[in-house]
């Protein structure tokens, strides 16, 4: 089924639309701060216009593989280590990680397509979104400004970054230029043990729940090591971590037995060197704002 004849390939008929509008000499939009579009025109950007993907994903299936647990001793439940979505494609929450990184990737290859085709070396300042709809649906947006070096060399494909236009400028200044944003992404499950449950019981006062400790301190550890293995694929020499954001649910997994879920999303960006002199490539004072000393 097709939309306009859009067949989900490529940019859609709007979206081909405004740009064709851009190319014709309409309005140059953008999101940028008035001191962050100074700071680009310093470091040799021009503005060429805001760009946009997005991408509407249904989540049903999440997949479950079993939480770990094994039988213990003291008539209890002792569970094993954090069940983290992995390779399979059917276990471990693996086909609820692979719908959240389709969805992402998708808005972002939209986004860089709409740059490519307005003829951009890269997006800046972009932002994610990511929205809940009705039923199992979501929705993942990126939204950037696209920006064209003044230069004569041109990157293979656009580059994109959540940093503003200031700090983009500053980085080049250091000798560094971003080459992609990257991500990761990790969803794990852990069996509620006895242990667990004694320690969030009524009665165990202040103290810590370390089945919850180890559950959080997995899924973070698995979605940075996801991050930094993105950034080296995006040829990056370093990376700049812009956010890390959690989310821990319950899921009933029996009668009267209650297991939990935990998310975690890193997302920042990999940047590579050009510059390895000791002298910067021009003066920070080009850059930054001068303010009034009122």
């Amino acid at each position: 089924m097709t939309v306009d004849g859009w067949d989900g390939r490529g940019l859609p008929p709007v979206a081909r639309a405004r740009i064709e509008r851009a190319a014709a000499g309409g309005v140059r939009t953008s999101l940028l701060s008035a001191d962050g579009l100074a700071g680009l025109e310093v470091a040799g950007f021009d503005v060429v216009g805001e760009v946009l993907g997005t991408a509407v994903m249904q989540i049903g299936f999440s997949g479950y593989g079993g939480c770990g647990w094994s039988p213990g001793f003291t008539g209890g439940y002792y569970g094993g280590p954090a069940s983290v979505s992995r390779p399979s494609r059917w276990s471990g929450y693996e086909p609820y990680a692979r719908a959240v990184r389709e969805g992402r990737d998708t808005a972002l290859d939209r986004m860089l397509q709409e740059a490519a085709a307005l003829g951009a070396d890269g997006v800046v300042g972009v932002r994610f979104t990511d929205e809940r709809m009705e039923g199992q649906k979501r929705e993942f947006m990126a939204l950037g400004t696209a920006v064209r070096s003044r230069g004569r060399e041109r990157p293979k494909t656009p580059f994109s970054t959540d940093l503003g236009g200031q700090d983009v400028a500053k980085l080049m200044a250091a000798g560094w230029v971003p080459s992609g944003i990257a991500y990761g992404i990790s969803i794990a499950v852990r069996h509620d043990d006895w242990r667990t449950q004694s320690q969030t019981g009524w009665m165990a006062g202040n103290t810590e729940v370390s089945g919850y400790t180890e559950l959080l301190t997995h899924v973070r550890a698995k979605a940075r090591r996801d991050f930094a293995a993105l950034a080296a694929k995006l040829g990056g020499d370093a990376a700049l971590l812009s956010s890390l954001w959690s989310h821990v649910w319950p899921i009933e997994v029996g009668e009267n037995h209650t297991d939990h879920v935990a998310e975690c999303v890193v997302i920042g960006n990999a940047i590579a060197r050009f510059h390895t002199g000791r002298k910067a490539t021009t003066s920070s004072l080009t850059i930054l704002p001068l303010r009034s000393s009122r």
